[in-house]
């Protein structure tokens, strides 16, 4: 039998994709979503869904400045660090970005994890895009890529998820697990036309 091709080898190496929900609830939809899109997964990709983003401290800049970051920051950076993209998926609270997505974000200000990142970040909520556009324009200020085909906005007719839905439900909803599917075939697009990997 022969040996695997070296450079085809190189082309099926995984991209690797992290999820981070800026919602600490359970039954959040944007946890769901992140779910659902992480079932569907595609050959050639991997998905990780972020789990421990409760668990970094209050943003102190003079604990960065002065002092080794906690365990927790370190874990953050390092898993951003490793993403060939970013997918972000955060609700609106009282007309703002969430507390716990905005101080994450505050710890990798100056380490620069974002910068170039690709970032898929679609606006789940059919009825605000307050905090979508307030997160957009701090991510873009990080220096974050906000790739467009992988950030679709949820409309009455085509949403992204559905309430009180199980992630199962909502896989068997055709219109919706279609949608993510497409989704997913963005991402793969975006990152095979400007990703070489080693």
């Amino acid at each position: 039998m022969d040996k695997p091709d070296k450079d085809h080898v190189k082309m099926t190496n995984t991209f690797k994709i992290l999820g981070v929900s800026g919602s600490l609830r359970q039954a959040s939809l944007n946890s769901t979503f992140l779910r659902a899109m992480q079932h569907l997964c595609p050959e050639g990709c991997s998905f990780d869904i972020y789990p421990r983003l409760q668990d970094i401290p209050l943003f102190n800049p003079d604990a960065d400045e002065t002092e080794a970051p906690a365990p927790s920051v370190a874990m953050w950076r390092a898993a951003l660090l490793r993403a060939d993209m970013v997918l972000l998926a955060s609700p609106e609270y009282a007309h703002g970005v969430t507390g716990v997505m905005k101080n994450a974000l505050d710890w990798i200000v100056s380490s620069g994890e974002l910068t170039d990142k690709p970032l898929a970040f679609p606006n789940l909520s059919i009825r605000t895009d307050l905090a979508w556009q307030q997160l957009a324009e701090t991510l873009k200020v990080m220096g974050g890529q906000l790739i467009q085909e992988c950030s679709p906005h949820a409309s009455l007719s085509k949403p992204l998820v559905l309430p009180e839905m199980s992630v199962q439900s909502l896989l068997e909803n055709r219109d919706v697990a279609e949608r993510l599917q497409h989704l997913w075939a963005n991402i793969i697009a975006h990152l095979q036309a400007t990703t070489v990997k080693p």
